[in-house]
């Protein structure tokens, strides 16, 4: 059952500007590209009202934009480079009351995860400014929930004037914690070593084998389902596994 008191927006922050793998976010697999099995892994929360995806206004970015178009998925064009604005200006267009972030890199987006943080954060919000699963990393690289009431991002707005923390906001969070009241999240087992993003070639490899031992029509796999696999097939690690230590290393898209 969705929540009734707020209204909750996924968004799925995608651009095409990748250095390492350029329009990965338009990559294919299994014939559908990244970006849409992301939609609709997230369409599958119990707990999101709509699942929009935000891109920039630029010209590289009409891919992007004629897909959601073609899809008939919800979408917003802002800023390139000031991603707080562009999450700010998304959730007013689409009046959300509670923002969750995802950047369009992680093809293994967990709706179940999505839904335990929401609910751990409604639970907690009148003593938390946000909700997040980074600060402290034990969840998969890829699997990866932030979580702004419509309050929050107003006050970043309010606080960040430099340029590169409208970009890295996230960042910015971090170092100025004791302004935030975060909400970190954990998993019960340590899974943080485990790569589940796409940044580079052998990511984008290793995503499309995973979905091929995984995906089927009408099922949703889960983190542990790959983590699963991953004990029975550990040569699939091994795709992408000089990057395991690699994190945050790309623009926030």
């Amino acid at each position: 059952m969705k929540n009734t008191k707020n209204k909750v927006v996924g968004l799925i922050q995608a651009r095409m500007n990748s250095e390492r793998l350029p329009g990965k976010v338009l990559l294919p697999i299994l014939g559908k590209p990244v970006i849409w099995h992301m939609h609709n892994r997230l369409k599958q929360s119990k707990l999101l009202d709509n699942v929009v995806i935000s891109t920039s206004s630029n010209k590289e970015n009409q891919k992007i934009r004629d897909f959601a178009s073609n899809e008939n998925i919800p979408y917003f064009s802002g800023s390139e480079l000031d991603l707080l604005d562009r999450m700010y200006q998304a959730a007013l267009q689409y009046n959300a009351t509670t923002v969750v972030r995802i950047t369009g890199d992680c093809p293994f987006v967990d709706p179940q995860i999505v839904d335990l943080m929401l609910s751990e954060y409604f639970n907690k919000k009148t003593e938390y400014d946000l909700a997040l699963n980074s600060k402290i990393h034990t969840f998969p690289h890829g699997l990866e929930v932030e979580i702004y009431p419509i309050e929050t991002l107003r006050k970043l707005l309010s606080k960040i004037s430099q340029p590169e923390f409208r970009e890295w906001f996230i960042i910015y969070l971090y170092k100025h914690d004791k302004d935030f009241k975060i909400l970190n999240i954990t998993n019960k087992k340590n899974l943080s070593k485990i790569r589940l993003t796409i940044d580079y070639q052998e990511d984008y490899e290793f995503t499309k084998l995973i979905y091929q031992e995984l995906y089927r029509d009408n099922h949703i796999f889960l983190m542990d389902e790959i983590v699963d696999l991953l004990s029975r097939k550990p040569e699939l690690i091994k795709i992408n596994s000089k990057y395991s230590d690699h994190r945050n290393i790309d623009a926030p898209i």
